[in-house]
């Protein structure tokens, strides 16, 4: 089986990434100058300084025009969200949407604000209400999938990356995240057909392939599994899940050797990982009857590998 992982503060950020917000959290310029000498400050990319000159711009909000009082409550919220304030954030978004009821950007980064703070029901409202204002949103129907995935509705889930898919032919995203559906539910085959495809549009998306060579181990072939998470541990160096997974597969192919290398190089990245911390134990033991003339003990490589969407 596939162990599957899920983020609520990822996923925000995910969404405010697919936005077009910056890295960290939304952000909105001015409409020329801005009246208050705290404008400088509010589009700080460093999200205290960002609070202080925006409270200072809403302090005398009234003087500003709908675009740059809209602006000033998103980078706020944006500011506040990236310190996990997601309450603070949550009350800029609103103040927003009393400017602009009808701002889509803004629901969906209120939506993701409401998902990390792990409010999946009003996070979908919000997406919803996104969704109807901007029906070609690939980022809404995204976010949502997310949403009902952690809710358990994996088949409502599915329908919204169906519409991504649609929406979007050249991203690589929806594609992956629909090969993440079939696999959890060990349908292999389609899973490395989207997968693959995901990869014709992103060669170095770590995750997808990550996911393609979960799919091939699920299904013995651990030379193409390892071909994967070889390409993926190059694309992505601190990735300590594709070493984990590729240490399985080399414990697979019984090349312990190279197991506990991975395995190592994996805790070295991340030093809680229990299981590669419990698979670098477990091949030691056997390299070290091998080395004092034993016959190896009988070893069964895990069943799956680790996959987070």
């Amino acid at each position: 089986m596939v162990a599957i992982s899920f983020s609520v503060p990822r996923a925000a950020a995910a969404v405010a990434l697919c936005v077009g917000f910056t890295a960290s959290f939304p952000s909105l310029a001015a409409h020329g100058p801005g009246v208050s000498p705290g404008w400088k400050l509010c589009r700080s990319a460093n999200p205290d300084e960002r609070i202080t000159g925006c409270t200072q711009v809403i302090a005398d909000i009234g003087k500003e025009s709908k675009h740059n009082q809209l602006a000033a409550y998103v980078n706020r919220a944006g500011a506040w969200q990236a310190k996990g304030d997601y309450a603070h954030a949550i009350e800029d978004y609103g103040k927003a949407l009393e400017v602009d009821p009808g701002a889509a950007v803004v629901l969906l980064a209120r939506g993701a604000a409401l998902h990390a703070k792990g409010d999946l029901d009003a996070a979908i409202a919000d997406y919803d209400r996104a969704i109807e204002k901007d029906r070609k949103s690939v980022a809404a129907y995204m976010a949502r999938a997310t949403a009902w995935r952690a809710k358990g509705e994996a088949e409502k889930a599915l329908a919204d990356i169906e519409e991504a898919v649609k929406l979007d032919k050249k991203a690589a995203g929806p594609v992956a995240a629909r090969a993440n559906y079939f696999h959890a539910k060990g349908d292999h085959d389609r899973a490395i057909a989207d997968y693959s495809e995901a990869l014709k549009r992103d060669r170095t998306l770590a995750p997808a392939l990550i996911g393609r060579g979960g799919c091939y181990y699920a299904k013995g072939d651990y030379d193409k599994a390892l071909a994967d998470f070889d390409a993926a541990a190059k694309a992505d160096p601190k990735n300590a899940t594709a070493l984990l997974n590729r240490a399985n597969a080399w414990r697979a192919k019984k090349d312990f050797e190279h197991a506990k290398t991975d395995y190592e190089a994996a805790l070295a990245l991340k030093p809680d990982l229990a299981a590669a911390k419990k698979g670098e134990e477990d091949v030691t033991k056997i390299l070290a009857k091998k080395a004092a003339g034993g016959s190896a003990p009988a070893d069964v490589a895990p069943a799956g590998v680790e996959h987070v969407h």
